[in-house]
């Protein structure tokens, strides 16, 4: 279903139940302004959006449910931020790339699955010389999202690149339950970034879980899992919220969660991510696709209670 809120084509994909729905704005990097699934009391809203979100000239992340791409997080080179260097020439790209940022195409598959596209061109040349598809296809069941992606290598030079998913899910306000949110799940280890928050400067211990979000250690906190990719968020009420990302191909496609809060808005992100901040100058960590080759990655969001 496509239908116009504050301007834009929002399209919705809605399960044979009706319990649970997605929507979608392509020409906003194909962003997710709503998921509602199955709670205790009924279908709940799960997704945060900043007051700017419908705001077609912020370069901030608004909120909802972006989608990154070629990168996850900031770049710097030589202290200069948004900066990498390939083949011997500058490049910039903003925080997330221009996967967030860029119009993406939509195609709907009857009234439960979404697929988005977004495929290289000039604008894109310019700041990332590789030929490129990414394919996301969305899909609605009863009480779950899932998202089945491509990414794939068009043109005839080797490919870096890394993806990542960076949910806004909503929590109680702080003073009303924020603090009462559990994250539970299973890193073997975690890192801190530099003041710039452009580049791992070391690693930390491992929090113990489950924690409360509000915990200030862990915002801003980048790790990494094992086998065990999936994270929950428990809600003061019992709600359940899971997300897990794993590879077709390589089962280790998601081996980093990124979290994040701005502890008086009522959210909180856990992200799964395919590399570190500046993977791109580092090199080590980066994803990369052979000229032609494609891989798959699967992301599953549900609920339980």
């Amino acid at each position: 279903m496509k239908e116009t809120q504050y301007g834009c084509d929002v399209w919705t994909i809605v399960s044979s139940d009706g319990s649970t729905k997605a929507s979608f704005v392509p020409e906003k990097g194909g962003i997710g302004s709503s998921l509602v699934m199955p709670a205790p009391g009924g279908p709940r809203e799960l997704l945060f959006q900043h007051d700017f979100f419908w705001d077609r000239q912020t370069a901030k992340i608004p909120g909802g449910w972006p989608f990154l791409f070629p990168v996850c997080a900031r770049l710097e080179r030589d202290g200069q931020q948004g900066q990498y260097l390939y083949d011997g020439k500058r490049y910039s790209l903003p925080s997330h790339g221009f996967g967030p940022r860029m119009p993406w195409s939509a195609n709907a598959e009857g009234s439960d699955t979404l697929v988005l596209q977004l495929t290289d061109n000039d604008e894109t040349h310019s700041v990332y010389p590789f030929r490129f598809r990414v394919a996301l296809r969305y899909r609605v069941a009863d009480g779950a999202l899932v998202c089945e992606q491509t990414y794939t290598n068009r043109g005839h030079i080797p490919m870096p690149y890394y993806a990542g998913f960076h949910p806004y899910f909503r929590t109680p306000g702080p003073g009303a339950g924020k603090e009462n949110v559990l994250l539970d799940f299973k890193p073997i280890r975690a890192f801190k970034y530099n003041e710039r928050l452009t580049d791992l400067a070391g690693e930390v211990s491992v929090p113990r879980l489950p924690v409360p979000i509000a915990e200030p250690g862990i915002n801003e906190r980048l790790t990494k899992v094992g086998q065990d990719k999936e994270a929950r968020l428990v809600l003061p009420d019992g709600l359940n919220i899971h997300i897990a990302a794993e590879g077709v191909e390589d089962p280790d496609l998601f081996p980093y969660i990124q979290l994040y809060t701005i502890p008086d808005k009522p959210f909180f992100c856990v992200e799964p991510w395919m590399a570190f901040p500046n993977a791109l100058n580092t090199v080590v960590g980066v994803r990369w696709l052979a000229p032609g080759a494609s891989e798959r990655g699967l992301l599953k969001v549900w609920t339980t209670w």
